[in-house]
């Protein structure tokens, strides 16, 4: 599965999956020191998932000030899916 992050015309931040993730997020956590994003699912039993991708310094400051972000996630044989979660900052603002 890969997953792109994005910022809109708008400023606000996007995940896009090209394949289903295993189930809805509740939520995503940016850790702040790591530039690293955790997503969150509804479901525990599929717990959380650490991005090992390092966000970019130029998307950095669209992410510590963005409130929520929007995740869309492409089916094969469906209509991609749409919608907004919340984005939890951990850690200090520089």
């Amino acid at each position: 599965m890969n997953i792109e992050l994005g910022v809109l015309h708008d400023g606000s931040v996007m995940l896009v999956s090209d394949r289903p993730l295993p189930d809805i997020l509740c939520r995503v956590e940016y850790y702040r020191e790591q530039r690293l994003f955790m997503l969150v699912y509804h479901n525990t039993s599929h717990g959380e998932e650490l991005m090992h991708y390092e966000i970019p310094k130029q998307i950095v400051p669209s992410v510590e000030t963005s409130p929520s972000i929007m995740i869309y996630s492409l089916f094969p044989d469906h209509e991609p899916i749409g919608y907004k979660v919340p984005l939890v900052q951990v850690g200090e603002m520089f």
